[in-house]
């Protein structure tokens, strides 16, 4: 009987223990500290605060390209004009031909008097072929005018739907963002100190560590077009030809001492390479900008390119959405084409392990 009431008592312990473990679990995850919930709240500000400069972009891009459309239009109007008029002239010609009212004026030669006469007549034939040949080639390249500027209204058209459609997709992740926001400040008892922080750090990014991060991608914009060229310098420490197919290894270090070498501002920045990724953290005074990526292998007919993808920026922090870094991407081509500096040198492949890159390339002569 005790031994009854033993187990009965274990397992109500069992029980309780079992149902009130994961709700001190969630109440646990639940609780936030107000580093942490004032930490959101900044992020959630600069978050918004760049898909809205995103959202008044798109919003500038799709006024350009209706003003683009209108005179799209415009031109065609005109261009069909152009082709009626010199497919009328053209069509004269072909008539002529068919009718064998030109073999008729060639029979014109056999009838001059001298040959003085039948040179003149000669010219004046050729005057004419040319000018029929001039006809033909006008009503031609009217005809390809007009499809190119159809071609480039339809290409506009499919731009400005997608551009739209973008458009609203910002706008409605911003208004759910603002809204979250609004929500979270009105619940908050430090509402107003937040908010003069949210301004705070949106000022800060906008003032100097936008400028900072886009120094930075420049300089690495023009120091990975290089890459290629201090590799072959010092391809006796890089590269390895006994392997199939050959591979250029590159450490970290190395390339941080390559990158240091190539301006001032570099000299702050350092990468550090993981198994499939690649971090990159610069610090200026009191600002920090963390770029993470990793390098993929785009493969064109002949002429790879090696290019480093941003998937995630950061600055004191705090993340910049994903609009932002398409915005870099844009603008900043961080990549090398190995050929292009080299001419017999094409790249196969790249992976980055902990410390390594490694680059599997074809030499051919």
């Amino acid at each position: 009987m005790k031994a009854n009431k033993l187990t009965a008592l274990l397992l109500t312990i069992v029980l309780l223990t079992l149902f009130t473990l994961p709700s001190a679990s969630v109440t646990a995850e639940e609780t936030k500290s107000p580093q942490d919930e004032a930490k959101e709240l900044l992020q959630k500000g600069l978050t918004i605060f760049e898909i809205d400069k995103e959202v008044a972009r798109l919003n500038e891009q799709d006024a350009k390209i209706v003003e683009q459309i209108k005179q799209n239009e415009q031109d065609i109007a005109k261009q069909n004009n152009n082709v009626e008029s010199t497919r009328k002239h053209a069509g004269k010609v072909l008539r002529a031909y068919y009718t064998g009212d030109r073999d008729s004026i060639w029979m014109l030669l056999f009838s001059a008097s001298s040959f003085t006469d039948a040179l003149k007549m000669l010219e004046y034939l050729q005057m004419i072929v040319t000018n029929d040949h001039r006809a033909l080639t006008t009503f031609t390249d009217s005809v390809q005018k007009l499809n190119k500027l159809q071609g480039v209204l339809a290409d506009s058209r499919t731009e400005l739907q997608k551009t739209k459609d973008k458009f609203l997709q910002q706008r409605e992740r911003l208004v759910t963002l603002q809204e979250e926001l609004d929500k979270q400040l009105a619940a908050s008892t430090q509402a107003a100190a937040i908010t003069a922080q949210i301004k705070s750090l949106n000022d800060q990014w906008k003032e100097e560590g936008l400028p900072l991060a886009r120094d930075y991608l420049d300089n690495l914009s023009t120091a990975f077009r290089e890459l290629p060229q201090y590799l072959i310098g010092n391809s006796s420490k890089f590269l390895n030809t006994s392997t199939k197919p050959p591979t250029i290894t590159l450490t970290d270090t190395d390339f941080n001492t390559y990158l240091h070498s190539k301006s001032e501002l570099l000299q702050s920045l350092n990468f550090e390479f993981r198994d499939g990724s690649m971090l990159a953290t610069g610090k200026k005074d009191s600002l920090q900008i963390v770029i993470q990526g990793n390098f993929v292998l785009l493969k064109n007919a002949g002429l790879n390119e090696v290019k480093f993808v941003v998937d995630n920026l950061e600055f004191n922090g705090f993340k910049l959405p994903d609009t932002t870094i398409e915005d870099f991407t844009k603008e900043f081509q961080l990549g090398f084409t190995p050929k292009k500096v080299v001419s017999y040198l094409d790249v196969l492949g790249v992976e980055t392990k902990k410390g390594v890159a490694v680059v599997k390339i074809e030499i051919s002569f």
